[in-house]
C-alpha cells in the first residue's frame, strides 16, 4: 500500500505531462471562417480574405496557409488577406486556408469553384447625348454553389451639369457594397440580380429600402438624406458570360442619389416600363450588359 502511494504522484505526473504539463490538451488551430477571394491586380494573382479561426489552439498561431487547386498552388502568411500568384486566368479554382500553431495544422476552409469576371453595363440616356449612365465593374461566381460576391465598380454620372452642359465631363461614384442578390427566373433563365451600393446599405430612396421605382433621395424627412447609389446586373447561374436577352435586361436598374444631381432631391435613374412601369426620371433606361470572364 505504501509503495503504492508512493507511486500515485509519480504516475499522475507523468500523465499531465503527456497533456501538456499542466492538464491542458495540446491542439491545433480551429478552421478559418468567412473566405471570401477576388481578382488580384494582374492576370493570374487573387487575393485570399478570411477571418481568423475562433480557436487558435492550445497555442498561437504561427500562419496560414492558402492552397488552390487544380494544381496544388500554395501561398503564406501571417494574416488576411494572402496574395495568390501563379494562377492560370479564366480558370476556376477552389481555396483552401490553413491556419497553423506549434502543433500543427488546423481544418481547412474551403471555397467552392470561383471564377473571375467583369461586367459592363449601359444606359441610354435621352437627355444627355452622346453621354450615357454605364457601370463598370466585377464580381466573384462560385459556380459550384451558385453565389456571387465582390460585386463592385465605378457609376458614370451621365446626369452631370458642368458649365451648362449635361455629362461633362464625366464623373463617377464608386460602388463597393455587394449588398443584395436575389434569385430570380427571367424568360426561362436562372440567375441573380446583384446589387451593390455606394454605402453600407441598401437605404436608396425616400422611405427607405432600393427597389427600383423610387425617385427621392433617402432621408429627406430629418434633412440629413443618405446620398447613395447603386448598380443592379443580372448573372445567368448556368454560365454568366451567356448574352442576355431582352426579358433580363428590362429587370436591370441603376439609382444615383449622389449630392448635386440636376434635379434637387430627385434621383438619377435607369429602369423600364415592362420591368417596373417607368423609364428613369429622365427616362434613362438599360440596353446591354456585357459580362466576360478575367
Amino acid at each position: 500500500m505504501n509503495i503504492i502511494k508512493l507511486l500515485l504522484p509519480v504516475v499522475l505526473g507523468m500523465s499531465l505531462a503527456a497533456c501538456g504539463g499542466d492538464g491542458s490538451s495540446s491542439s491545433a488551430p480551429g478552421a478559418p471562417t468567412d473566405v471570401s477571394v477576388v481578382a488580384g491586380a494582374t492576370a493570374g494573382t487573387a487575393s485570399v480574405s478570411f477571418t481568423a479561426p475562433a480557436s487558435s489552439g492550445s497555442s498561437a498561431i504561427t500562419g496560414y496557409t492558402v492552397t488552390a487547386n487544380p494544381g496544388g498552388i500554395t501561398a503564406t502568411g501571417t494574416a488576411s488577406p494572402i496574395t495568390m500568384t501563379g494562377l492560370t486566368p479564366q480558370t476556376a479554382y477552389t481555396y483552401s486556408v490553413v491556419a497553423t500553431n506549434s502543433v500543427g495544422n488546423g481544418a481547412p476552409a474551403t471555397t467552392g469553384f470561383l471564377n473571375f469576371y467583369n461586367v459592363v453595363e449601359t444606359f441610354y440616356e435621352p437627355m444627355t447625348q452622346p453621354n450615357n449612365t454605364i457601370f463598370t465593374g466585377s464580381f466573384t461566381y462560385d459556380s459550384t454553389n451558385k453565389v456571387v460576391s465582390n460585386l463592385s465598380g465605378l457609376l458614370t454620372e451621365a446626369m452631370t451639369m458642368v458649365n451648362g452642359v449635361y455629362g461633362s465631363p464625366m464623373t463617377t461614384v464608386s460602388l463597393a457594397n455587394q449588398l443584395s442578390s436575389a434569385p430570380v427566373t427571367l424568360s426561362g433563365v436562372n440567375g441573380l440580380l446583384v446589387t451593390t451600393f455606394a454605402l453600407t446599405t441598401e437605404n436608396t430612396f425616400n422611405g427607405g429600402g432600393f427597389a427600383p421605382g423610387g425617385t427621392q433621395y433617402y432621408d429627406l424627412a430629418t434633412a440629413t438624406p443618405n446620398y447613395n447609389a447603386y448598380a443592379m446586373i443580372f448573372v445567368n447561374t448556368t454560365d454568366p458570360t451567356t448574352a442576355v436577352e431582352q426579358a433580363q435586361i428590362n429587370d436591370l436598374a441603376y439609382a444615383d442619389c449622389t449630392a448635386g444631381g440636376l434635379m434637387m432631391t430627385s434621383c438619377m435613374t435607369g429602369t423600364t416600363a415592362a420591368g417596373y412601369g417607368a423609364a428613369g426620371t429622365m427616362g434613362g433606361y438599360p440596353i446591354t450588359q456585357v459580362i466576360t470572364k478575367q
